[in-house]
């Protein structure tokens, strides 16, 4: 296998995780491209459903952020520099109440 495919394999096997902010919801990006979201039990119960859409997005997007600097570690080590990638910084979380979770 040359140099080449082996990178394209390594970005390809990438596992991606992210939390929220509030650690009630984790996403997973398998390698394989799906999407594995866990919710803490009694979370449903306990929060709006804006509240939880906020922590669903919030964790999906750290988990951008996370497959992104994967994918720039792969590039830097094969190509001995990131190569124009440039890292995901995730906005703020949108909170729906003004105190936040309680």
């Amino acid at each position: 296998m040359g140099h080449l495919e082996r990178y394209y394999e390594q970005v390809r096997d990438i596992r991606a995780t992210g939390w929220s902010p509030g650690g009630t919801v984790s996403v997973t990006r398998e390698a394989d491209g799906d999407l594995d979201v866990w919710i803490r039990p009694g979370t449903l119960s306990r929060h709006t459903d804006d509240e939880i859409a906020s922590e669903i997005r919030a964790a999906l997007l750290a988990t951008v952020a996370d497959h992104r600097r994967q994918f720039i570690e792969v590039r830097t080590r094969h190509f001995g520099s990131p190569l124009f990638a440039t890292a995901y910084t995730p906005p703020e979380p949108v909170r729906t109440t003004p105190g936040g979770w309680s």
